[in-house]
């Protein structure tokens, strides 16, 4: 196990969450400084010198910080001398949790979700504003139809055919659209699969803040349906 292991990170921020997870599932043990980013923690003095780019999660190693959580989780692979899998699947492994921090992020949170209930992430001018949560949906549909067609065909229960990181990261992503009651009736094999990964260990306590935030919008809407 490393020592002096320390990430910093916030419940609000999606991408902190698999790095959670990983930790948890492969018992790591580290300590915990939850960064306040609606207070702009993020972008004080003394984050930036942990972090130049302002992005969570971070982690600290015996004065080695860290950034993005797909670097974080390779570290903590070498680091903590967690076995990978065969060298095939965890090229995929890595593709995909590469591809769900980065573009399917960027889809599902900058360019759909967050500029809808976030007036940071808003623009300015409401008809562009709308226009980019228009070109965001659009590219969501997208990527629901390669998690429901390309790996999640057939009956498969996981995205690879066996549980992985992957799913866990990508799930974690995938469900801040829960955040403006986003319908995915139109892709079963992505409901079937998410609530597979619900029952993951540690995935209730690792996204206790999100399931609150949902189940209140839930309730406030009517609505007690999950997905």
């Amino acid at each position: 196990m490393p020592d002096d292991l320390k990430i910093y990170a916030s419940c609000v921020v999606a991408p902190c969450r698999p790095v959670l997870l990983f930790l948890k599932e492969n018992g790591v043990e580290y300590s915990y400084v939850e960064i306040n980013v609606l207070q702009n923690e993020h972008l004080t003095p003394e984050f930036l010198e942990k972090n130049p780019k302002h992005t969570l999660p971070v982690i600290e190693h015996n004065g080695l910080y860290i950034s993005e959580a797909p670097a974080i989780i390779n570290h903590l692979h070498d680091t903590c001398k967690i076995p990978r899998l065969s060298k095939e699947v965890q090229s995929q492994v890595d593709q995909l949790v590469s591809w769900s921090c980065e573009q399917l992020h960027w889809n599902i949170g900058f360019s759909y979700v967050y500029p809808q209930i976030y007036s940071e992430f808003a623009l300015e001018d409401s008809i562009s504003n709308n226009k980019l949560i228009e070109t965001g949906i659009k590219k969501i549909c997208e990527d629901l139809d390669t998690l429901e067609k390309s790996y999640l065909h057939s009956n498969k229960s996981w995205l690879l055919g066996v549980r992985t990181t992957a799913d866990f990261t990508v799930a974690s992503i995938v469900v801040v659209l829960e955040l403006v009651n986003f319908d995915f009736k139109m892709w079963p094999n992505v409901i079937s699969w998410l609530e597979r990964v619900r029952n993951l260990p540690h995935w209730g306590e690792v996204h206790k803040f999100h399931d609150d935030v949902v189940r209140q919008i839930r309730e406030q809407n009517g609505s007690s349906d999950y997905l």
